[in-house]
């Protein structure tokens, strides 16, 4: 938004300007020529600038700066990559699981009376507390994904 209207307005003035340079009474063409002086000053000052920033970065000026940034990508792939293995373990260890919550309730639907009601109940207890600790773990890994 402020983008187009600052584009607008440099539009606006330029026209203005390039119109007084033509149309203008002679003040008019005056303070034109004298406002695309100071223009052309500033663009070729802007020139020397880049000239001589250009000079630095080839003599070394930026090369600390460019390590840092390149250690704080190499951490930062680091930590992306432990991250990428806990996830995947997580997600391994939540299949596995599924899997055993998928025969439990296979057993118990069965209606068999081999089922040893303590033990179902203590399976269906174990697995319970498997799948507390694998969500909390799983918040944790997506809290730590975001930051």
């Amino acid at each position: 938004m402020i983008r187009k209207i600052i584009s607008t307005l440099v539009v606006i003035v330029l026209g203005l300007l390039i119109y007084n340079y033509f149309f203008g009474t002679e003040t008019e063409k005056e303070q034109a020529k004298e406002i695309f002086g100071k223009g052309a000053e500033v663009v070729g000052a802007g020139a020397e600038l880049l000239k001589a920033e250009y000079q630095k970065f080839r003599d070394g000026k930026y090369d600390k700066a460019l390590d840092k940034i390149g250690d704080l990508l190499n951490k930062a792939k680091e930590k992306g990559g432990e991250l990428v293995e806990e996830i995947e373990s997580w997600e391994q260890r939540k299949g596995v699981w599924e899997e055993k919550k998928k025969d439990l309730e296979e057993l118990l639907k069965s209606g068999s009376d081999v089922i040893d009601k303590e033990k179902a109940k203590e399976a269906i207890e174990e697995l319970e507390k498997e799948g507390k600790a694998l969500e909390e773990e799983g918040k944790r890994l997506k809290e730590k994904a975001e930051e």
